[in-house]
């Protein structure tokens, strides 16, 4: 088990934040055998968990901004940082200030598409009618994704990810958006946003 540079307690191989001190682990695990503890030591952490079960025994309190379970001895979640703490799950994790973000200039730059298409389409209409239809239904699907996603759909964030690998490819500028849209989308709270139930 490795050790919180900080503050030196005992952290688990999958936490991302020291349930001690609050720090952000952005290192993997410590493979320094002199820093090393045998999983039978009296002081090791309890590992950080998820629940999906039973109600956990009072040993166990839930993060109220990410809902992740943790130990009751921490004082900062291990998944997302946060010192929120309840007795249960909380009911709604709120939407991310980002993706509320993301989600409104996604619309707006799909609602800007679909006029260009719709100019366009008024063209080609005159020639081809079938293939301006086609175009105009295919110029609505980014803003039906848009839609998802702001509204919590997990489905749309998969989809707003495969977005931002396309973005990837528009160097240099395109590279940077899809980088933090990628890093972004998979941090723990937004995640857990993302996968409560509806």
């Amino acid at each position: 088990m490795a050790f919180c540079p900080s503050c030196g307690s005992t952290v688990g191989p999958n936490d991302t934040f020291c349930g001690s001190c609050g720090r952000q682990l952005n290192a993997s695990p410590s493979t320094d055998k002199s820093r090393t503890i045998s999983p039978a030591a009296p002081n090791a952490a309890v590992p950080s968990q998820t629940f999906q079960g039973q109600p956990p025994p009072s040993q166990f309190k839930y993060c109220q901004v990410c809902g992740h379970m943790d130990p009751a001895g921490v004082v900062y979640c291990q998944q997302c940082g946060s010192n929120q703490f309840g007795p249960n799950p909380p009911a709604r994790i709120q939407r991310p200030a980002g993706v509320t973000i993301l989600g409104i200039v996604q619309i707006i730059l799909s609602v800007v598409d679909f006029f260009v298409v719709l100019f366009l389409s008024s063209v080609i209409a005159l020639f081809a009618p079938g293939i301006a239809i086609l175009l105009l239904a295919i110029s609505l699907l980014p803003l039906f994704f848009a839609i998802a996603f702001l509204t919590g759909r997990n489905w749309g964030r998969i989809l707003m990810m495969i977005g931002a690998v396309l973005e990837l490819f528009a160097i240099p500028i395109g590279t940077i958006i899809g980088i933090i849209i990628l890093y972004y989308l998979t941090r723990p709270r937004v995640v857990a946003y993302f996968k409560q139930p509806r």
